[in-house]
């Protein structure tokens, strides 16, 4: 029966995937973080080296950058790379569940994993989430396995994974602590030594590295810092009404990722390993993971340093689903019903009750853009130029990465509070390229600086023409020479 099961999780990770690809064509790469990766990727692929200092990690750009080396595909390569991570990460996941749960519910565990609405979205972005969670899983397998079989080199290896995935999101390096925490707890000094001389070798590299370049070892936090508070002004203006959005917002996107059933059961059975009566240290220790990083992520959601996003509920999501396995220890018909009404449930509540139309697949509400793109690549020239005003962070970044035209031609307006509108490389851009289009959000800013008068001046000496316009947007088309009309 253990071999069946098994295959199930197998033959679950090759459906997972070939279903992904099927969905493939149709999913939209609708995230500003995803484009500008998959830009820092392309560039890392142009020229391969050994990043020394980012506000992000930087294995991430490693993975893609190597990937587009195989297949020079913006579009759909780093689609494919995410995809895969997210569908292999169930299997570490599933053989935790058994390990430290039982079988049965580990299997009904991993099928919500596979289908949890938020994560299927962010296998379809090119985000750094889904490689951290796979690394996430590996490691807390490998640990698992390890303190089971009293395996020194299984701490070595999750040491190694977790590293990795520090590499990719900083909530690793809380991870590292927090693991190292349960190994002082079960009083493993030993394991605590092997772990952490694999673990701390990205982080330990990273803080010398900024050091030495920048100056600052803690220049990624400092950036990332500066750019919630200081350029998204997120604590400017904060009234009671958005701290208490700050409150709910990441207990509302566990919710929406595992769903209402699922959600209730598993703070049930944590709660109650607490009371005298159903006490269970195993459960404790399982459960602190999740209790502490909720614990980080609520502080640093109401500091304002941690933006409200549901993509970053991964990790909540990983450390709690195992703990649904004890209320399907059994399968029989009621319980085999119970997990089919869960997860339909799931995924049909994920499309009515979720904030900023996060919904299980990406696609833009309103396919205006893809038309504006189309124009684009009708008339895509050799030495185009794309000027975009900020028309809304999945529209503006949508057309830059579907037009397939390089980084270096492209200027993008960013849309945080505090941001200001580069107008030298605006400048720069519509003068240094022969023909382009210029996309402007009507009685924006930009638009203003930049309406059809101040285009066809002489400092320019370009012609423009009307591409495409509506109630809120106008694409223009401008040439120095004749190159022929638009499509």
């Amino acid at each position: 029966m253990s071999i069946k099961k098994q295959h199930i999780i197998y033959w679950l990770v090759a459906g997972i995937i070939l279903l992904k690809l099927t969905l493939l064509p149709f999913a939209q790469t609708v995230n500003a973080d995803a484009v500008s990766r998959i830009f820092s990727s392309i560039n890392w692929m142009k020229n391969p080296s050994i990043i020394t200092n980012n506000f992000w990690g930087p294995i991430h750009f490693y993975i893609h950058g190597t990937a587009l080396m195989l297949w020079n595909n913006q579009i759909y390569t780093p689609k494919i790379v995410t995809l895969l991570f997210a569908a292999f990460t169930l299997i570490p996941f599933y053989f935790f569940t058994k390990r430290e749960f039982n079988e049965n519910g580990a299997l009904i565990a991993t099928f919500f994993l596979a289908f949890s609405p938020i994560l299927f979205r962010n296998s379809f972005l090119a985000l750094s989430e889904t490689p951290y969670l796979f690394f996430l899983a590996l490691t807390i397998n490998l640990l698992s396995k390890g303190i089971k079989v009293k395996s020194n080199l299984y701490i070595l290896l999750a040491g190694l994974t977790i590293t990795i995935a520090g590499g990719i999101r900083y909530e690793a390096w809380i991870m590292i602590l927090i693991f190292t925490l349960i190994l002082f707890l079960l009083k493993n000094w030993k394991y605590i030594f092997i772990f952490n001389s694999t673990a701390l070798l990205f982080p330990t590299y990273w803080l010398i590295s900024n050091w030495i370049t920048t100056g600052d070892p803690f220049y990624s936090f400092n950036g990332t810092y500066k750019w919630a508070l200081e350029i998204m002004g997120n604590n400017e203006n904060v009234d009671f009404e958005s701290y208490l959005r700050r409150i709910w917002y990441f207990p509302f996107s566990w919710i929406i990722a595992i769903g209402i059933p699922t959600g209730y059961i598993i703070l049930k059975l944590i709660i109650s390993s607490f009371s005298k009566k159903k006490f269970n240290k195993k459960h404790i220790l399982l459960s602190l993971p999740f209790i502490i990083m909720f614990l980080f992520f609520q502080y640093n959601t109401f500091k304002g340093v941690l933006l409200l996003q549901h993509r970053y509920i991964g990790s909540l999501v990983i450390l709690t689903l195992p703990f649904i396995a004890i209320y399907f220890k059994k399968l029989d018909k009621k319980h085999i019903k119970h997990a089919f009404i869960f997860g339909v449930l799931t995924i049909t509540l994920s499309f009515i009750y979720n904030t900023s139309s996060i919904k299980p697949f990406p696609r833009l509400e309103d396919q205006t853009s893809v038309e504006i793109v189309n124009i684009i690549s009708k008339n895509n020239y050799q030495n185009n130029a794309l000027i975009l005003d900020f028309i809304g962070w999945d529209k503006t970044y949508f057309i830059a990465l579907q037009s397939k035209l390089p980084l270096k031609d492209i200027s993008i307006t960013e849309g945080a509070k505090n941001s200001t509108i580069n107008f030298d490389d605006i400048d720069a851009k519509i003068k240094s390229h022969q023909s382009g289009f210029i996309l402007l959000k009507k009685k924006s800013a930009l638009s203003v600086s930049l309406s059809e008068d101040v285009l066809n001046k002489k400092k320019y000496k370009i012609s423009t023409q009307i591409a495409f316009e509506n109630e809120t947007l106008i694409l223009y088309f401008f040439k120095k020479n004749y190159l022929g009309g638009f499509a």
